[in-house]
């Protein structure tokens, strides 16, 4: 009797030992895990560069040319269009010093011909800093799908797709790290007749009952009005469930102005595209912790847990402070708010709850 007890304590003794073991050995590989996914952000590939091999030439001049044009490409792809202004003035040598390390991916020397593919890691943390001094917040939005559905009166007559610019251009029309992509709809008498019945009072109009039809819940509705020398635009998006509606008015002396329409085309298709990134918008100014118990089964919902987290950009770090065989208990330091976490963890299988003033993390079976 005192061997099997003593048999059966030192099992459980052993799995105690292996879990706080396996565990240890996951809190030393959370840093290096975090680093890693995150890096592919600030990873800009395809940066190319040519031009003439002569008495001259210098490759370092070139370099140097992928790497201010590697910066531009990284703040379009994660910054505002409004702040875009605040960055104007950074010079070569700061451009560099936030840059970790580059890959020259091809090469080439043909016929005097110069060029280069360039692969530039940036320093994520040198760019939070970088950012966070001059009081930029920027955005890490994932790439989506969207309805782009553009309705156009011209002097109370509406026009028929064919003969809509925005509905014939918009996918035509490309501005830097396109971060939607649009899908056109077809064009439906009914869609139409129910528009027009509601012109005047469009923020009543259902755009969900138009779209739903494509399988598709995200969207860009928009209703333009032209009329004497001005285009009133009406726009209403719905990004992951979060809907937002904006008026914006145009100058634009003659509709059938090519350069006009195309530089207020790309004007709008500039503003959606901040509406999205609004939406994913980190606050480094701002930074939250939160402390939060995870009860596991096993060491693989340890480990799914610490997968998620990995993949939710808006954590910063985080750290596992205790643990044992039925729960462990995480410090996280994020950007936002608790609402955008709970979000973002429920999209990967759990739920955060606050169960009387304490936080807990729950896995979705």
């Amino acid at each position: 009797m005192r061997n099997y007890l003593t048999l059966k304590y030192l099992v459980f003794f052993l799995r105690e030992y292996f879990f706080i073991f396996l565990a240890a050995n996951i809190v030393l590989f959370i840093t290096i895990t975090k680093s890693f996914c995150e890096e592919n952000v600030f990873t800009i590939n395809n940066v190319e560069v040519e031009g003439t091999v002569d008495l001259n030439f210098s490759r370092d001049k070139y370099l140097n040319r992928a790497f201010i044009n590697s910066f531009d490409i990284l703040m379009n792809k994660i910054l505002l269009t409004r702040d875009l202004q605040k960055i104007d003035d950074v010079k070569l040598k700061q451009i560099k010093s936030l840059i970790s390390s580059f890959q020259i991916v091809e090469e080439s020397y043909r016929k005097d011909l110069y060029k280069a593919n360039i692969k530039i890691f940036y320093n994520e943390k040198k760019i939070k800093k970088f950012l966070g001094k001059k009081n930029i917040s920027f955005s890490r939005p994932e790439n989506i799908s969207a309805i782009f559905f553009p309705i156009l009166f011209v002097n109370n007559e509406i026009k028929n797709f064919n003969e809509n610019f925005f509905y014939k251009s918009w996918t035509k029309v490309e501005i830097d790290n396109e971060l939607i992509n649009y899908i056109l709809p077809l064009e439906d008498l009914d869609d139409i007749s129910r528009i027009v019945k509601m012109k005047n009072k469009i923020e009543d109009l259902n755009v969900e009952a138009l779209v739903n039809k494509y399988d598709i819940k995200n969207y860009v509705f928009v209703l333009m009005d032209y009329k004497n020398q001005k285009l009133k635009i009406y726009l209403k998006t719905n990004f992951n469930n979060n809907k937002i509606s904006k008026n914006i008015l145009y100058d634009l002396k003659n509709i059938e102005e090519q350069s006009a329409l195309n530089s207020i085309l790309l004007d709008l298709k500039l503003t959606v595209t901040d509406l999205w990134k609004e939406e994913n918008l980190i606050n480094l100014l701002m930074p939250l912790s939160i402390k939060v118990t995870f009860d596991h089964a096993n060491i693989k919902d340890l480990d799914k847990m610490r997968m998620a987290f990995d993949k939710i950009n808006i954590i910063n770090s985080y750290t596992l402070d205790e643990f044992n065989i039925n729960s462990s208990l995480y410090k996280i330091y994020y950007y936002g708010e608790p609402k955008k976490l709970r979000s973002e963890l429920s999209k990967l299988g759990f739920e955060l709850r606050n169960d009387q003033g304490n936080w807990k993390i729950y896995l979705n079976e």
